[in-house]
């Protein structure tokens, strides 16, 4: 199935991101690729066409981070966690499902926020007529929609009673995992500076002209010039206009021989003229950040959250899975 992902239903992406999608224009090889089968479960059917509308937003973002092979393959991982996930939740709305179709209360409090929801919606554009029209201007099926999302609640129930009411994390846990993970938390020193630099190339590759201005805006510094003031007027690296300014992560970034420069120096403190492949560079600090480790009262909400989503990424895992011993699932290559 490789080619027929990467080279018939990637070219049709486009299609599918526009606000109207015509399936009518599309070529009968194409029209049978996305209605085919993906995956059976129990009666129902997912489709490839299902699977490719739920990948799309993972796919645009893919598509500005990879290139060639890269892409496909990343396509790929996309295509099979998706279809994973329509697997899971058509699992789950059985359930779902089972549970509220026998009980007339749960039916009630469903519809209810489900209304509720609706006229929020509703509430929010104006009108029940502009909702629609907002709706069909982005290609969506309000009843469509309603189901989805009905289905949506009902999921969210179910995964409350099962899975996120059952998450208890106690305290002696938080320190343990700052204890055994110490390293999370340690920061390493951070320099602030700002940054002068002539370049070679500037000058017709002339390293003498390019030593002998640098050599003179250091002199003008020497004298008490304010370094933002020269960078803004004469430095040919980035950041120039705002006085040569380097953010923290900006440094971190640099040249090891440079950065090994930057960080013997003390806060507020000139570098000399330090040489590179492509010019001469002077450094001077702006702001350091000693090096520290985060004591546990300033991380234990982060630890929490982390754990949390660990936690709750395996009992979903568990809960789903043991659901799964029920279903006839069929996955079609």
């Amino acid at each position: 199935m490789k080619m027929s992902i990467k080279y018939i239903l990637i070219p049709l992406f486009a299609a599918f991101i526009t606000s109207t999608v015509s399936y009518g224009t599309t070529d009968d090889a194409n029209k049978s690729n996305i209605n085919s089968i993906k995956a059976i479960v129990d009666d129902e059917i997912i489709t490839q066409e299902e699977v490719i509308k739920r990948s799309l937003a993972a796919i645009k973002e893919a598509q500005g981070k990879y290139r060639g092979n890269e892409f496909e393959n990343k396509v790929d991982e996309i295509f099979k966690n998706t279809l994973d996930e329509l697997i899971d939740r058509k699992v789950l709305i059985k359930e779902a499902n089972k549970i509220f179709g026998t009980d007339e209360a749960k039916k009630k409090d469903l519809e209810k926020d489900l209304d509720s929801f609706v006229k929020g919606a509703v509430k929010n554009v104006g009108s029940l007529s502009k909702y629609y029209e907002i709706a069909e201007s982005q290609g969506i099926n309000p009843i469509e929609k309603k189901k989805e999302l009905k289905e949506d609640i009902m999921i969210d129930r179910i995964m409350k009673e099962n899975v996120y009411n059952k998450i208890i994390i106690q305290p002696k846990l938080l320190r343990r995992y700052y204890i055994e993970n110490i390293d999370e938390f340690r920061q390493k020193k951070e320099v602030k500076l700002r940054h002068i630099m002539i370049k070679f190339s500037t000058h017709n590759n002339n390293k003498e002209e390019t030593f002998s201005i640098t050599q003179q805006i250091m002199k003008r510094l020497e004298k008490g010039e304010d370094f933002s003031n020269l960078a803004k007027q004469f430095s040919e690296a980035v950041h120039a206009e705002d006085g040569g300014l380097w953010s923290f992560e900006e440094v971190n970034e640099l040249r090891k021989d440079l950065r090994d420069v930057v960080y013997s120096l003390k806060d507020n403190e000139c570098s000399k003229i330090i040489e590179s492949p492509v010019g001469y560079h002077i450094f001077k600090i702006e702001l350091i950040k000693p090096a520290k480790t985060q004591e546990f009262e300033e991380v234990q909400d982060e630890i929490y959250k982390k754990i949390f989503r660990e936690e709750t990424i395996r009992l979903k895992h568990q809960y789903i899975n043991s659901l799964k011993t029920g279903v006839f699932i069929k996955i079609v290559n």
